[in-house]
């Protein structure tokens, strides 16, 4: 995106495919798009991966994906808190 971000919206995530629909819908319904969404993948073994891109192919808003090796929601948390780019996190 072109435009600037103002915020990351932050998921850590493991194995919650189910329940990650529900955030993309809240994000699609917001007005204001100068955000990106940054997802932390904590070694999910179910369909997180193929659902996330699908979002990205049709999302108005920039969502970033990135996977890891199963370590623990906290360093899930750090990794996002290093890789966001928005102004606010």
């Amino acid at each position: 995106m072109a435009e600037s971000i103002t915020f990351t919206v932050f998921t850590p995530t493991y194995n919650r495919a189910h329940t990650l629909c529900r955030v993309y819908r809240s994000l699609c319904a917001q007005t204001f798009h100068y955000f990106e969404w940054l997802i932390v993948d904590d070694g999910s073994e179910d369909t997180t991966s193929d659902l996330i891109a699908a979002w990205q192919k049709e999302a108005n808003f920039s969502i970033r994906y990135f996977f890891q090796e199963n370590k623990g929601k906290h360093i899930a948390i750090n990794r996002g808190v290093e890789m966001a780019r928005g102004e606010l996190f």
